[in-house]
């Protein structure tokens, strides 16, 4: 069973993807390139979809895109918590909102990221109030969603 497949049995919900003029316009409005990924999962499979917990990704219109943001490179290549980080600052946390967009928010201020800009485009990262953390391995998006649409949610090397 491809991808498509898999969630179009498993989620309650999804939308009709769209065009990829709408990514286009969406790419020369904010002067970025959107990951490949991300374009094909939106182009082929869904515009959002609600998923078997609950939680939605989120459709293209519903992006919270700030353009002065999302052009910026994400900065971070590892894990950051800062309750912990004694060199904790408002600058380097303002960073977080650069080249990344929220697609998940699955309450409890923990929210799944698309890094779209910087070294770690492609990937998804777990935003919290507390911290940042990439999955380990990596992962891109339609591998993240196969992970959780098989209920594989070790995202962080714990295994």
């Amino acid at each position: 069973m491809n991808l498509k497949e898999k969630l179009y049995s498993k989620v309650s919900s999804y939308n009709e993807p769209v065009s990829e003029q709408d990514i286009r316009l969406f790419e020369q409005r904010y002067n970025i390139l959107l990951p490949q990924e991300l374009v094909m999962f939106y182009t082929n499979i869904c515009n959002g979809c609600k998923m078997p917990d609950g939680s939605e990704i989120k459709k293209l219109e519903e992006w919270e895109i700030d353009p002065s943001y999302i052009i910026k490179d994400f900065p971070f290549e590892d894990f950051w918590i800062w309750e912990n980080d004694e060199s904790y600052d408002e600058g380097k946390l303002q960073k977080t909102l650069f080249g990344n967009i929220e697609l998940v928010d699955i309450g409890d201020c923990q929210t799944w990221n698309m890094i779209v800009q910087g070294k770690k485009k492609g990937e998804m990262w777990f935003f919290t109030d507390a911290g940042i953390q990439p999955c380990v391995p990596p992962r891109g998006m339609l591998e993240w969603i196969e992970g959780w649409l098989d209920e594989d949610n070790e995202y962080f090397g714990l295994e």
